[in-house]
């Protein structure tokens, strides 16, 4: 079964064969180049740069830097129903507080459900001199018998959220601002996993007021996030406690959960920091009942890499199962006939009906599908191709039935008639097998003595598209005798039986007339033994298994000793404690434990959470369950003790305030949370797990910094809507700026940053052609993007330079995809500081390009031929302009980074191509008024003369990147006129959006493509009917660029009207109208983070972080403009004015540094020559100014080092 929700309408290109993980891969691809030393040496590396949140100090900036505020949206009455803005770091989960005030949905367990945890909330009980105190909820609905507030309304201006609640019985005016640390170019201290809410109370009456805040939150360590909490009680909860934490500056619940009863799981050894320390692997059982394909290929790994087992509770069952294999492979092979075992590259002697199977055994797991296994050899039939949507048949050539069984590996779908082997004699259907909804084949037989002598023949079954509409089969073998044990030959049951060598000849359950404890060195918890599983004939020291604790009689009770190359210790009875072992762990390892380092559990539900009050003074109630106790007033204490089974505790922090009349003041609390335990694409854990051992550790560091990353998040938030820029603008490059902060995106321990196209699991794994469109995680967080970058050039890339569509296992590459990562690569060096980071992806970089040209031009003319995939999941064909302008932008950005290099001969090659392509594209495609499509024989998914929105997002790059006009300027600008002409809709009522809608049809957007003369081809490219925000954005952006400012103010204006708080029901991916959540295939969609494009166009910004060059350009108001800017290791505020001769530059720096040796800035056409004046922070730079027509370049004499707190500014006369 697929691990995604969806996969754009399931035409998503299936992947290369075979599957391997990242590491695998890697050292693949280094295998064909550097060696596997230099794979392993990169993985290394790349986990080694994780930096620590570093410790930080308030901004010192000067009072004169106060400029307007453009204000942020404010939601109100309807515009809150779907309200709903995600707070965590990048990578770390979330909590959303929604347009109630609740923190409704709860994304922090590695969770993708959207599911509340109930008794968290915040409240406020207000009392003045005599009179009752008032109690009130601080959301709009209730927590009964709690009564909220009646209303509130909602500031929006993304990462900070605030909230002002009005009730007529409050006698104070309450205020939150909830937020998470979002410090552009920082980015260790915007991942933090914690949320943060900052109440202020102001009294505005004439007479004192006594305040207590409430946070008020369930201890919901080990609920995953389950939708079946009711009150305190959950099936996994039993043993959770909360412990009150008391230090300067700080009042904490730690919220925990006891290790046991631990669950089969992995063990890590931990650092005190909290990272993983390397070593051999470690592995946990609860129980071993049997010798389960599951538990065997646990045992077959650890055995044959190295590590240790610890097992509790092994069963007769199992030693069972280890005495049933082992027999002598060969004689059993002896005794059966393989009918077909699918190792041939085709499907010879089958007959194939539909499109399930292919044209050839598969090799694996298959795209998106979880991990195939249980077969043997190298090929199976497995029909998700690419994914559960195909059917089809796969018959046998006729057979006589000799023999009495049929064997067969079985796995897949479990749908009676649909994903089935069936056994066909005359025609009819004699014995059929059905998968169980797992992907791991397993051995299924048909006694079939009753046909012995008739012709028959195997008939493989696929006739099902949903969820597990598949199946697997390998193995087909005929005998005498019953086959599962032929078919576990090559199985890892066999080599997990083999890698034990435990001398016994029987076993059975033993009980003891009373209790036994026996003992364990260093350990001081008991083992409580009352019945075990007796082994007959073991004795002690043979084969190197010795018994370490017995039973009064003298049977073993734990034993030790080899599996394969590695050591297991079997407890023979149930509920052996951690205590027991984490020592044997540590006994058997084979490297002690060092200062610090401990064994940590590695359940996916274990983990911490933490809340804090960041006073000295708070109230600490570790022990809740009932919302009655806080209508009576909580009760102080310091640990709640462990809860029963089945149940947790709420806790509760309480922080007074005593406001004199007209005083005003805030109380600040911390929701932090932990779960390090988590697999996502064979990437585990999560980063924030590298920079803190739990939770209680996060809220120290808050804590400890909570000033200054209130005010540097607070210093971003202003300087960006200081901005002068339309709203439309700000409120779409804010509110989208969440997407790679929430559930899209993760970022495993190993460093692997990853997003999905949308949530929840929605095409993953950094789709080149998505993620194409987005720049707002690049340009805010530079990391992020070099990140992305290292992905695509060495960890992913193929060998002959092909790129990966998506990362989570190979693909090949989509021809806009393989374009933007060579373009985005440009963007990344200009985000650097110097030049290490192209120096590591060169190499694959300069493949990659190569690999581009020879796959689509080449004849070398600078013009797309063939079958081109892209975003719209199709091929188009022949030559256009949509994948041609992104073909030259990548041209263009390689040959800017080979000068970088000083690879003269592939910058003087790859020009040639680009300045065939740019006239030859030119003279071919335009129409007059647009430029066109010309399909090759055979057609792909064609637009032929339509009028696509984005046929010039090679343009819009181009633009953003400094590469200049890939078209002539006029028909740029005709073409974007034409686009808004013909595919902008102020409303769809009698239009059908299709194969998905995401505008109801009372409103408008912008479609994908229209075509003017009604000359549609048959078939035409996918999702041509569709509205898209992240093609709405990045066609506005070019827009600004070129001066079409109100076009691209109505495509914004209306792209943010369609999410204004309002519920929208009946849209694919929705409901819609969440302003924070933009539909596309999946929530959160990562195309719309293009909306960041507004500013880049907007301000015309020129950057080269290397080089020293920063400039800009202004489209929006020139003569008065304001705008937030990034570069590689500070941001701040651009201000420009002009004034009849006379033009002013102003670089506030607000945050971080700025090295600076040359500057660009543009006057009017008709100025004469300018003269400069440039100074930084208080002093006169010397500068000589190059003017080309109106761009002035101003170099510095000297390099100029800006900090935090300096402006430089620039006075051109002319």
């Amino acid at each position: 079964m697929s691990d995604e929700n969806c996969c754009c309408g399931g035409r998503c290109r299936p992947p290369l064969p075979p599957e391997l993980t990242r590491r695998k891969f890697i050292r693949t691809v280094a295998a064909g180049t550097a060696g596997v030393a230099a794979a392993n040496k990169l993985l290394r590396a790349q986990a080694a740069t994780i930096q620590p949140a570093a410790p930080l100090t308030a901004p010192k900036l000067p009072k004169s830097w106060r400029y307007p505020l453009t204000p942020p949206r404010v939601y109100r009455g309807a515009h809150l129903e779907a309200v709903a803005m995600p707070i965590g770091g990048i990578g770390t989960g979330t909590v959303w507080l929604d347009g109630q005030g609740r923190l409704g949905v709860w994304q922090i367990f590695n969770n993708l459900s959207e599911t509340r945890v109930p008794d968290s909330f915040f409240a406020a009980r207000i009392k003045i001199g005599d009179k009752p105190a008032v109690l009130r909820v601080l959301q709009t609905v209730p927590e009964e018998p709690l009564a909220p507030v009646a209303s509130l309304t909602y500031e929006g201006g993304y990462p900070i959220a605030r909230l002002d609640f009005s009730d007529p019985a409050l006698p104070v005016a309450l205020r939150l601002e909830a937020f998470n640390p979002f410090i552009p170019t920082d980015t260790a201290n915007s991942s933090i996993p914690c949320a943060i809410f900052r109440f202020t109370a102001r009294n505005a009456g004439s007479t004192p007021v006594e305040i207590s805040l409430i946070a008020a939150c369930q201890n919901a360590v080990s609920s995953g996030g389950s939708a079946a909490i009711k009150g305190v009680k959950f099936s996994g909860y039993g043993r959770n406690r909360n412990r009150a934490v008391r230090e300067p500056g700080m009042v904490a619940l730690a919220m925990e959960k006891a290790v046991e009863p631990l669950p089969t799981c992995p063990v890590k050894v931990r650092a005190r920091t909290g990272e993983v320390v390397p070593g051999p692997e470690l592995f946990f059982f609860s129980e071993l009942p049997a010798l389960s394909p599951p538990v065997a290929e646990t045992l077959a790994r650890i055995a044959n890499a190295g590590g240790v087992v610890v097992a509790s509770g092994a069963q007769p069952s199992f030693f069972s199962n280890l005495a049933a294999l082992r027999g002598n492979p060969e004689e059993l092979k002896r005794q059966f006939t393989v009918f077909e075992d699918f190792e041939k590259p085709d499907y010879d002697g089958w007959t194939i009906t539909g499109n399930a199977f292919g044209k050839a055994p598969s090799t694996g797991t298959h795209g998106s599908q979880q991990k195939v296994s249980g077969f043997a050899g190298k090929r199976l039939v497995n029909t998700f191709l690419p994914n559960d949507k195909p059917q089809g048949t796969l018959t046998s050539k006729p057979f006589r039935i000799e023999k009495r069984f049929i064997g067969f590996l079985i796995g897949g779908g479990k749908h009676k008639d649909e994903t089935c082997v069936n056994l066909r004699v005359g025609g009819k259907v004699v014995r059929t097998a059905l998968g169980k909804n797992r992907e791991q084949l397993e051995p299924a037989s048909w006694d079939v003595a009753e046909f012995n002598g008739k012709e028959a023949v195997i008939e493989i079954v696929d006739r099902h598209s949903g969820g597990w509409g598949h199946i697997n089969v390998d193995q087909i073998v005929f005998s005498d005798i019953a086959p599962d044990a032929v078919l576990t030959l090559d199985s890892p049951i066999r080599a997990a039986a083999n890698a034990i060598a435990l001398p016994f000849s029987a076993s059975n359950t033993a009980r003891l007339s009373a209790e036994f404890r026996p003992a364990l060195k260093d350990v001081a918890e008991p083992w409580s033994v009352t019945s075990y599983t007796r082994l007959q004939s073991f004795t002690d020291g043979e084969k190197g298994y010795r018994a370490l604790v017995t039973a009064p009689n003298g049977d073993p009770l734990l034993i030790t000793g080899p599996l394969g190359k590695s050591r297991i210790i079997l407890a023979l009875a149930k509920n052996l404690p951690w205590s027991w072992a984490a020592a044997l762990f540590a006994a058997e390892r084979g490297e002690p434990l060092k200062d610090g380092e401990r064994l940590a559990p590695s359940s996916p539900g274990w983990g911490t959470m933490a809340i804090a009050a960041l006073t000295d003074d708070a109230i600490a109630t570790p022990r809740w369950t009932n919302r009655d106790e806080i209508v009576a007033g909580l009760k102080p204490a310091d640990d709640s003790g462990e809860s029963p089974a089945g149940e947790t505790f709420n806790g509760a922090l309480t922080a007074p305030l005593k406001l004199r009349a007209g005083e005003e003041r805030t109380a600040t609390f911390v929701l932090a949370w932990h779960f390090p335990n988590v697999e996502r694409f064979h990437h585990e854990g999560n980063l924030y797990a590298h920079r803190w051992p739990d939770a209680l550790a996060v809220t120290r560091h808050v804590a400890a910094n909570a000033n200054a990353l209130w005010q540097r998040t607070r210093l971003y938030h202003e300087t960006l809507y200081q901005s002068n820029l339309p709203e439309e603008f700000l409120d779409a490059m804010t509110s989208q700026s969440v997407i790679f902060r929430g559930p899209t995106c993760w970022w495993s321990e190993d460093g692997y940053f990853a997003g999905f196209e949308g949530c929840y699991g929605c095409c993953p794994l950094n789709c080149t052609h998505v993620w194409n469109y987005a720049q707002a995680h690049a340009r805010l967080f530079p990391e992020v993007g070099r990140n992305l970058r290292v992905s695509n050039f060495i960890t992913y890339l193929h060998p002959d330079g092909e790129t990966s569509h998506r990362e989570h296992t190979p693909h090949g590459a989509f021809a806009d995809g393989h374009c933007a990562v060579i373009v985005a690569a440009l963007r990344e060096h200009q985000l650097s500081p110097d030049g290490k980071f192209l120096k590591q992806i060169w190499p694959g970089l300069k493949k990659a390009a190569d690999w581009l040209i020879e796959k689509y031009d080449s004849d070398h003319d600078g013009v797309t031929s063939g079958q081109q995939w892209n975003t719209y999941d199709t091929a188009v064909s022949g030559a256009n302009t949509f994948i041609g302008s992104q073909y030259l932008a990548a041209l263009a950005a390689a040959e800017a980074l080979a000068l970088v290099m000083n690879d003269a001969e592939a910058a003087s090659r790859w020009r040639t191509i680009r300045e065939a392509g740019m006239k030859n594209q030119d003279a071919k495609l335009w129409n007059g008024e647009y430029y066109i499509q010309i399909p090759e024989t055979p057609p792909g998914r064609d637009y032929n003369n339509g009028c696509a929105s984005d046929q010039l997002l090679g343009q819009w790059w181009a633009h953003q990147i400094g590469l200049g006009y890939l078209y002539p300027p006029e028909r740029v600008r005709q073409t974007m006129r034409s686009v808004m002409r013909h595919n902008f809709r102020e409303k769809f009522a009698g239009f059908k959006q299709d194969p998905r809608r995401y505008v109801p049809d009372d409103e408008g957007g912008l479609l994908i493509c229209a075509w003017p003369r009604n000359d549609r081809p048959k078939p035409f490219m996918l999702y041509s009917d569709e509205v898209w925000t992240g093609i709405e954005y990045s066609t506005a952006g070019l827009m600004v660029f070129e001066g079409l400012i109100e076009d691209a103010r109505r495509v914004v204006k209306m792209a943010r009207s369609r999410y204004d708080g309002r519920k929208r029901d009946g849209l694919n991916s929705g409901p819609g109208g969440n302003p924070f959540n933009e539909l596309e295939c999946g929530k959160f969609y990562a195309r719309a983070l293009s909306s960041w494009s507004l500013l880049i166009a907007s301000q015309g910004l020129v950057l080269d972080g290397p080089a020293g060059v920063l400039g800009f350009k202004p489209r929006w108001q020139p003569e008065n403009h304001r705008s937030f800017f990034t570069a590689p290791e500070g941001w701040g505020l651009f201000i420009q004015t002009r004034k009849g001769n006379e033009q002013h530059e102003r670089i506030e720096l607000r945050h971080g540094q700025l090295r600076l040796k040359e500057m660009v800035f543009e006057i009017p056409s008709t100025a004469k020559e300018p003269a400069a004046k440039v100074t930084a922070g208080d002093r006169a730079i010397i500068a000589s100014l190059k003017r080309d027509g109106a761009e002035i370049r101003l170099v510095l004499a000297e390099s100029a080092h800006v900090t935090e707190g300096q402006a430089v500014e620039v006075a051109l006369r002319w």
